[in-house]
């Protein structure tokens, strides 16, 4: 997710691209193409305009075998240099280095998700340009309901065929099934944390440190550090206000403050956050499974950046376990982290 470039959104990382439940690059092309309007014009002209959209019909069904095989040298061929995926949150990835860090999954065994393409078509701008539109339901196994969105794909003619050069995606999910703020009220109070793992981390010699958010967490043998979380409405109720503290064990600490709200202008759920080592991060919440999923983009004090997929399972009384999965690609890859969240009975925060 990184770039240079301060007038394009932030790229995410292949693996950031994979967290996400509705991947639609590596899911959306069809072998099957429908509705391809051609034009009236000369028997010639129509034999050529076709014979184009069958070739860009053949790239599509070749970029979807190469996925189905995990061939990330395939899928890389059928991005141009410079071909970009833009997701409906704003952030970019290049499809070619995505595809280039991507690989199968650890687990070989793990199935791959359900899809079905509908309402596709191929339109020819020119001889060297098409687009190809259209709609996509997705089933992870496992789940009881499907993922809905649409995605449209430039595609260009080079010198060895047909490329990719942009991918936009985006989630249509029914409003029936958003989450609103308000399925968020059950974080109201204080609540004590607890990393899972953290001593066991350390005594294995994997290290003294944990990552969370992007941010590096001091563990030890003996004694994990202490983390206080406090949230509250604002006044008006259009956002969460949460307070976290964490104090090492040699008595550093840092502050995080995050506001969580309804982003009107995509009509999701989001979160903002600033600790006082100077990094933020900005999140979009997600109500998948009965489990609360946010997808974090940080950037870290030093100017680098990461990415991490969050559960938050709540038990329904005064618990919650949190889980956080590294997503962003590159050679230093985080732990992931398990911790349980424990409301304080009132009256006994700090």
């Amino acid at each position: 997710m990184d770039t240079s470039h301060s007038d394009r959104a932030p790229r995410r990382s292949a693996a950031a691209v994979a967290g996400c439940p509705l991947v639609l690059w590596s899911l959306l092309l069809s072998g099957t193409v429908f509705g391809q309007t051609i034009p009236r014009s000369t028997p010639a002209t129509v034999t050529t305009r076709t014979s184009a959209v069958e070739e860009v019909r053949a790239a599509s069904e070749t970029f979807q075998k190469a996925m189905a095989k995990s061939d990330t040298e395939a899928l890389a061929a059928l991005w141009t240099a410079d071909g970009d995926i833009i997701d409906d949150s704003g952030s970019v990835v290049l499809g070619r280095e995505s595809a280039l860090q991507s690989g199968p999954p650890a687990d070989g065994n793990l199935a791959a998700p359900n899809f079905r393409i509908t309402g596709a078509s191929i339109r020819l701008l020119s001889d060297s340009v098409a687009i190809e539109d259209g709609s996509v339901e997705v089933v992870v196994p496992g789940a009881s309901q499907a993922h809905h969105g649409r995605f449209s794909a430039t595609w260009v003619k080079e010198d060895d065929g047909w490329k990719l050069a942009g991918l936009r995606e985006w989630r249509t999910d029914p409003a029936e099934n958003q989450a609103r703020l308000e399925d968020l009220d059950w974080l109201v109070g204080d609540w004590s944390v607890t990393i899972h793992g953290a001593v066991a981390h350390a005594a294995a010699g994997n290290g003294d440190e944990v990552t969370i958010n992007g941010r590096k967490i001091a563990v030890a043998p003996a004694s994990p550090p202490t983390i206080d979380m406090s949230v509250r409405w604002n006044p008006t109720h259009t956002y969460l206000l949460r307070e976290t503290r964490i104090t090492s064990p040699d008595g550093g600490g840092m502050e995080i403050s995050q506001r969580i709200g309804r982003d009107p202008l995509t009509r999701q759920i989001r979160s903002w956050s600033f600790g006082s080592d100077g990094g933020h991060s900005e999140a979009v919440w997600a109500l998948e499974e009965g489990s609360w999923v946010s997808r974090v983009a940080s950037v870290l004090p030093d100017g680098s950046r990461a990415s991490t997929i969050n559960h938050y399972v709540y038990d329904g009384k005064d618990g919650c376990t949190f889980q956080s999965f590294p997503t962003h690609a590159g050679a230093d890859q985080p732990t992931p982290v398990t911790m349980t969240m424990t409301r304080k009975p009132e009256g006994t925060s700090k």
